[in-house]
């Protein structure tokens, strides 16, 4: 939960109204976000972030409850870890 994830320098990504289609170049893939997801790769593109800072900030805009807010953002970090966009740094 301390861990700080940072977005890999090997993704791209472009902005699609409110989502966020990424492009894995190792894995010469696409994937698509959902707007909260893009959100937080949104977050984590402007600086690594730990799960417990980025459920502070999204707790700050959107109206959940922290222990789902936690569970959704460690299913997505997860998820963006297993096909390697994102890595940890500590």
């Amino acid at each position: 939960m301390h861990s700080k994830w940072q977005v890999s320098k090997e993704v791209l990504s472009s902005k699609i109204e409110e989502e966020i289609i990424l492009m894995s170049v190792e894995a010469d893939a696409y994937f698509g976000i959902d707007p909260i997801g893009s959100h937080i790769w949104d977050l984590l593109s402007k600086q690594p972030a730990s799960i417990n800072e980025l459920v502070e900030l999204l707790m700050q805009e959107y109206e959940i409850d922290k222990e789902t807010c936690i569970q959704d953002v460690q299913s997505f970090i997860n998820e963006m870890a297993s096909r390697k966009l994102i890595f940890k740094i500590d």
